[in-house]
């Protein structure tokens, strides 16, 4: 075999998703082969890279396409000339809707991992009724440290510590990124590099949901959370009585 070009590897379509974060690099191209699986190849340049990622299996391929399984020496197959797409025409990321204040509605980004590391939550997502309830009769100075958004479908997300005591999904933060307890950046992602992927700038974070969806909250509607501005935000997104 001549001079390897590529990796290639094979990979599950529900994974294409640990792909996500390097739907940029150049180079990188995907090729389906039926319903369930994609061919994936790569730069030899990323090779480090390649080898983190969920794969059914690898080759090395040459400049005509011929393939050799990692670990053997003979030349098992030919890749196939047409139907390669770049990986970021597959890999979409949905910038998230800017109709609503405070927090966009969720949209499509990336898969997290499960993680038992035991992050504290440093922020809540939680009903704002529920969170007003609690703000009415809560002590000045346990407010003084809390600031909030919330969004049109009437949640609310609180930063701050100690956080109150409702229910709520708890959150921990890395970089520009808020993660819910309990789960992590895939090994094959940086905190850097999705904050790029996501387009955030210095005042702009992104929470992210086991689900794979994101949503982007501006600093500027992270507000201190007095009595008076927690009533007036509940007051706003309570259904009109009127006639």
């Amino acid at each position: 075999m001549t001079t390897t070009e590529h990796r290639v590897g094979r990979i599950a379509a529900k994974d294409l998703g640990a792909l996500a974060a390097y739907r940029g690099l150049a180079g990188w191209s995907l090729l389906a082969d039926g319903p369930e699986e994609f061919w994936l190849r790569v730069p030899v340049a990323d090779e480090a890279v390649f080898r983190n990622l969920p794969l059914l299996g690898r080759w090395a391929a040459d400049a005509a396409g011929v393939l050799v399984r990692e670990g053997r020496r003979v030349p098992e197959a030919v890749l196939p000339d047409a139907g390669w797409q770049p990986a970021a025409s597959l890999l979409t990321i949905y910038p998230p809707l800017r109709s609503a204040p405070g927090m966009p509605p969720p949209a499509v980004a990336f898969q997290l991992e499960a993680d038992d590391a035991g992050h504290p939550a440093e922020a809540l997502l939680c009903p704002l009724e529920i969170f007003a309830n609690w703000v009415e009769s809560a002590f000045s100075s346990r407010l003084e440290c809390l600031r909030f958004a919330c969004c049109e479908d009437g949640r609310a997300f609180v930063a701050g510590l100690p956080l109150p005591p409702i229910p709520g999904a708890g959150f921990h933060r890395l970089g520009r990124l808020w993660l819910p307890c309990g789960y992590r950046l895939p090994d094959h992602a940086w905190t850097e590099l999705i904050e790029e992927l996501l387009g955030l700038g210095s005042n702009r974070v992104a929470i992210l949901h086991p689900d794979g969806s994101h949503e982007e909250l501006d600093g500027e509607n992270l507000v201190p959370a007095t009595r008076a501005s927690v009533r007036a935000t509940n007051r706003e997104l309570q259904p009109s009585t009127g006639p």
